[in-house]
């Protein structure tokens, strides 16, 4: 999608949501990175803050090699993923930010630009960029290109997310690959009954699912037309995907799988990391993820022998309906940031520039040729011990490729055939949405409120045995009252404001 410039003066005079110790630091006098205060001969050093999934050490061979390519000190902070946002909102309240960051909230892009938490890009980019414009200049003007100016670079880094299913589970009952929700719920049923995994026993998990890994929900709200958590048209009017026809009848279906035990019994607070072990030690039938997860990245810690095969499917609902929601990837976060208090910007750029070039790239995915991997005739190959995921985590490798990905990079093109197909279908089916790169002004101060009031609501239904019906009714009632009333009437005026906009 080719996007025009769209004027963002709705989002201009929004109420700020940063806590007032965090605007109150962010007004103090001091260095608002206007030029590199490194002294001559000095290593600049350059700071970010990046979540993680897994541990690995502070000091590896992938962080030394990016220190000497780039001839900066680059120090990660590195958080588990759940502490992410506490521990930059702390950092950026004591006045110490990190120089490099990411956020995933396109509310909070305002909210940094409007108290100059964040620099414009531009002319780094100009400067020092060259890659990041080769690379993704086509997708800067999304959430983070405002008043005409690029405080932002957009991840625009799409890996699908796709619905696996164990193909060998499928053969070994004779079973075809679903494509109907009435042929999926037979497929889970034998799962659960039938013993795929041969140790005479019923305690597989037919379908995972977690919260935590919200994403494993979005198959089933898509065969109902549902665009998991985006906006779509309703006589006219943006509404929530919570409040669109079709959510309570994909919330009805996965209430009537969870009363048959075909879905993760603790779905509702199971940590990711559980639940994925879960797919690892071959205890699950079919999961939703991205597709590199799944089938690729993931392949080292499945713990059977032969390793399991999947197979990516759409199942589609009583009225043919389903895929994925729809990839916008200038407006594909996390989206990263140079602090206005960096004490090296130019530094800072040069850090990103080199990290999705593809050098960088190949480094930070794969580690170091010749000694994690080796290239024999054009083959990759990996070098023993690091085909292993967890090995090469220790020695870095993966391990900071997430603060600036590559578009089409090295993980791209070393995917195996599964995954590729497992993206190039979720990518390319997408259900119809309404999309709006503006952010309505409530979002700022109800978006979270209203958020958990639709996890509550999902959550407490699927497991309940009472009346959906009045229980979505009352839910309705109260997500109206609390916001989302505004929040129809704002997404509205912005969406056809941009409608227009995208015409011209």
């Amino acid at each position: 999608m080719n996007r025009k410039t769209v004027n963002r003066s709705a989002m201009a005079g929004m109420s700020v949501v940063i806590a007032m110790t965090l605007v109150s630091a962010c007004s103090k006098t001091g260095n608002e990175g206007s030029g590199d205060q490194t002294k001559p001969g000095e290593t600049p050093t350059v700071t970010i803050l990046t979540s993680k999934s897994t541990n690995f050490p502070e000091d590896n061979a992938v962080i030394r090699e990016i220190r000497k390519r780039t001839g900066v000190n680059v120090q990660v902070i590195a958080v588990d993923g759940p502490d992410y946002d506490n521990k930059l909102n702390t950092m950026i309240a004591s006045g110490s930010p990190p120089d490099i960051f990411r956020v995933s909230s396109k509310a909070k892009i305002i909210d940094l630009v409007d108290n100059k938490v964040v620099m414009p890009l531009d002319d780094l980019l100009a400067k020092s960029g060259k890659n990041i414009v080769d690379n993704k200049g086509k997708y800067l003007k999304g959430a983070g290109y405002i008043g005409g100016k690029t405080y932002a670079i957009p991840n625009a880094y799409v890996l699908g997310n796709g619905l696996a299913i164990r193909q060998d589970w499928l053969t070994k009952l004779g079973l075809k690959t679903p494509t109907t929700l009435d042929e999926y719920e037979s497929v889970l049923k034998a799962f659960a009954t039938r013993d795929p995994d041969g140790n005479g026993k019923n305690d597989t998990i037919p379908l995972g699912l977690s919260v935590a890994s919200d994403q494993t929900f979005e198959h089933i709200f898509a065969a109902y037309g549902v665009p998991f958590k985006r906006g779509v048209l309703v006589d006219g009017k943006v509404t929530p995907w919570s409040l669109a026809p079709g959510y309570l009848e994909a919330v009805k279906f996965y209430n009537k799988l969870y009363q048959q035990g075909l879905i993760e019994p603790d779905f509702s607070t199971i940590p990711s990391l559980q639940e994925f072990e879960k797919l690892w030690n071959g205890k699950m039938g079919a999961f939703q993820f991205n597709p590199p997860g799944t089938t690729q990245n993931w392949l080292t810690r499945y713990i059977e022998n032969p390793k399991p095969t999947f197979v990516y499917t759409i199942v589609k609902g009583p009225d043919g309906k389903g895929g994925n929601t729809r990839y916008v990837r200038e407006d594909t976060g996390p989206w990263t940031f140079i602090s206005s208090k960096s004490k090296n910007p130019e530094a800072s750029m040069k850090v990103l520039d080199f990290l999705v070039s593809e050098e960088g790239d190949r480094l930070t995915w794969a580690g170091i040729d010749g000694k994690h991997y080796t290239m024999k005739d054009g083959k990759f190959e990996w070098i023993k011990p690091f085909d292993d995921a967890v090995q090469l985590r220790n020695e870095g490798g993966f391990a900071y490729s997430g603060i600036m990905q590559r578009l089409d990079g090295m993980e791209y093109q070393l995917m195996n055939e599964t995954t590729r197909k497992g993206i190039d279908l979720s990518v390319n089916s997408p259900i119809p949405d309404a999309y709006i790169f503006g952010v309505p002004e409530i979002d700022r101060d109800k978006k979270k409120i209203l958020d958990d009031m639709e996890l509550e609501f999902r959550t407490s239904a699927i497991v309940s045995k009472g009346d959906l019906d009045k229980l979505y009714a009352d839910y309705k009632k109260k997500v109206l009252a609390e916001g989302g009333s505004a929040w129809i009437e704002q997404a509205t005026a912005i969406y056809k404001k941009e409608q227009v906009e995208l015409k011209k």
